[in-house]
């Protein structure tokens, strides 16, 4: 179809629309170009190859084609037919020239716009056809740009969207309802790699049509990228998914394409409008991406927390670190040795005004995927330096604090400067903050990490390993890098079996961190057994419940108090068992 812009700047140069008309007659050509040139410019060719050419060469400013079937070397079926499966030439209107009233139905099917009698012998009549096919074109191309996805020829969400509303009523109104399906192919990337982006539009192009005859008559739309909506009878919903599926396995390019399909079905107390249904979909086809294996999931009450969680802690993150609802809370971690208390880790929790205690493992993840780990990390170690003074005038004797930091902070800010300067700011010594990190945070520049980690140690910091062993920190990684300590990840413990393949793995990662001269700490200890067991194969730092769970510092100062608190360990004790070991170099 001649693009707006383009069919003005045709008119702006010849003043008249562009048609083609084709024939192998050329008194028909001399006919048709008498008859139309008082309103429009007038091209012609004499066979299908020649107009074919011609086509493709004035694709964005031509207007119409005048196409005649019984023609020499390629005639107008397969003319029609090669415009149809081109995506440049498709919307161009086509009147078929024919005497044969028999073939119009074919014409028709094919694509054709309109048809023109033989002979031409009334010609109102032919300006009358060519300029409502005309008319006919460019309003269509108006609501293929304003309603529809230009790759798929799907409605676009806005037009969806008022699509559904009209389709919901008709269900509501045959005692069915609505069931709204988000549907994303797996691993579209790769299949991109693999065949190049064309193959890639092509297999969108396949999907929706896929889509369209599975979900017959029901709203489609493609969203974006490769990610497609659907509302569609509850009651039919499942059937309809799995045909979809298996229908869509067939359309690779010898490959299975496989997809993964989030749904949300209304029910009572719970009817959002379109936008809303789809986006509670798209949440629970995200869960899919770490659940691989699964092909569907529902949107539940689970999910519905969830989502009610993001967005809350997403609105107020800003609000509580400015007002202190993020409290630090302090674990003790232990020397295995002699009991006392040789650090603290600093643990985040968040003290919600409207909903009380927030769980880590709700608001940490939501912070670390909207990368606003930083600024909780940073706000953290000035907590920790805040209250370092109330500590020790509260009666507790000085012990390091360690803080994780999350994988993405380094990527973010010099955290070595930030570091340093909130410490300074706050003269606590160097050695009073102890940083850990993932290996995995670095999987990507290890060298990088090294050269962080030897900043801070020229600063006098300490940098800790921390989840060692969850499966992602590699042994190669102790080659490369210079931690001063190894926190074993509470899986361990999790899984304890000090005579089973648990207890070889331990001991043997206690003696080789000991050979390297790297201190070792073991989370999440509850029992005795796990501590001698521990203690008698060199673990050094024990963390966990059997000697403390995480409280404020007002809690800390209250021990003190009571005379129920841990003796923390002095720096001379200290440094006599950081001495002990020497890493190797």
């Amino acid at each position: 179809m001649v693009d707006v812009a383009d069919f003005e700047l045709d008119e702006s140069i010849h003043g008249k629309p562009l048609v083609l008309v084709v024939d192998d007659e050329e008194v028909n050509r001399m006919l048709l170009t008498n008859i139309l040139e008082e309103r429009y410019k007038v091209e012609t060719a004499s066979d299908g190859l020649e107009a074919l050419q011609l086509i493709r060469r004035y694709s964005s400013i031509l207007s119409a084609v005048l196409l005649d079937l019984s023609m020499p070397q390629m005639n107008g079926f397969e003319v029609l037919k090669e415009m149809r499966m081109d995506e440049m030439l498709r919307h161009i209107p086509v009147l078929v020239l024919t005497a044969q009233k028999e073939a119009e139905i074919e014409t028709f099917e094919q694509g054709a716009s309109d048809f023109i009698t033989k002979p031409f012998d009334m010609p109102e009549l032919i300006l009358a056809r060519v300029a409502k096919s005309i008319r006919m074109a460019e309003e269509n191309y108006i609501i293929r740009t304003t309603e529809k996805d230009p790759l798929t020829d799907l409605p676009n969400m806005s037009h969806f969207k008022s699509l559904c509303e009209a389709e919901k009523t008709r269900l509501i109104a045959q005692s069915d309802s609505p069931a709204f399906i988000y549907i994303d192919i797996v691993n579209m990337k790769g299949y991109n790699a693999r065949f190049g982006y064309t193959e890639g539009d092509t297999l969108l192009m396949k999907t929706a049509a896929v889509l369209r005859n599975t979900f017959v008559g029901m709203p489609v739309c493609r969203i974006s990228d490769d990610h497609f909506a659907v509302m569609t009878s509850a009651a039919a919903h499942q059937q309809q998914l799995e045909d979809f599926r298996r229908r869509l396995r067939q359309v690779g390019k010898g490959t299975s394409v496989e997809v993964h399909a989030g749904i949300f079905l209304e029910r009572e107390g719970l009817t959002p409008n379109v936008i809303t249904a789809i986006d509670y979909a798209r949440l629970a086809c995200a869960t899919l991406r770490v659940n691989y294996n699964d092909a569907l999931c529902y949107y539940d009450q689970k999910l519905m927390k969830e989502s009610d969680d993001r967005q809350h802690i997403l609105a107020y993150f800003g609000q509580a670190l400015e007002e202190h609802w993020i409290k630090v809370y302090y674990q003790p971690i232990v020397r295995a040795e002699t009991g006392e208390v040789c650090n603290f880790e600093a643990l985040a929790r968040w003290i919600d005004p409207q909903r009380g205690l927030l769980s880590p493992g709700v608001f940490i993840p939501v912070i670390e995927d909207y990368n606003l780990g930083v600024r909780m990390d940073l706000y953290m170690v000035e907590e920790v330096c805040r209250e370092y003074e109330i500590r020790k005038k509260g009666g507790l004797t000085p012990v390091p604090v360690s803080l994780n930091f999350c994988r993405t902070d380094f990527d973010q800010r010099d955290m070595v400067a930030a570091v340093t300067e909130i410490m300074d700011r706050y003269h606590v010594p160097h050695e009073m903050l102890m940083i850990e990190v993932t290996e995995s945070g670095f999987s990507r520049n290890a060298a990088y990490l090294q050269e962080q980690i030897d900043h801070f140690h020229a600063l006098g910091f300490k940098v800790w390993m921390d989840d060692f062993g969850d499966g992602y920190a590699s042994l190669n990684v102790l080659q490369e890098m210079s931690f001063d300590l190894l926190k074993f990840d509470i899986g361990f413990m999790r899984n304890f079996n000090p005579t089973g393949k648990n207890g070889v793995i331990l001991r043997a990662l206690l003696s080789m961190a000991k050979e390297l001269g790297i201190h070792t700490l073991s989370e999440g200890v509850e029992t005795a057994e796990q501590l001698e067991f521990l203690r008698k194969h060199g673990c050094e730092k024990i963390q966990g419940f059997y000697f403390g769970k995480p409280i404020p510092t007002s809690e800390l100062l209250e021990q003190v108090k009571q005379g129920t608190a841990l003796k923390n360990e002095s720096p001379a004790t200290a440094k006599k068992f950081e001495e002990r070991l020497r890493p190797m170099q």
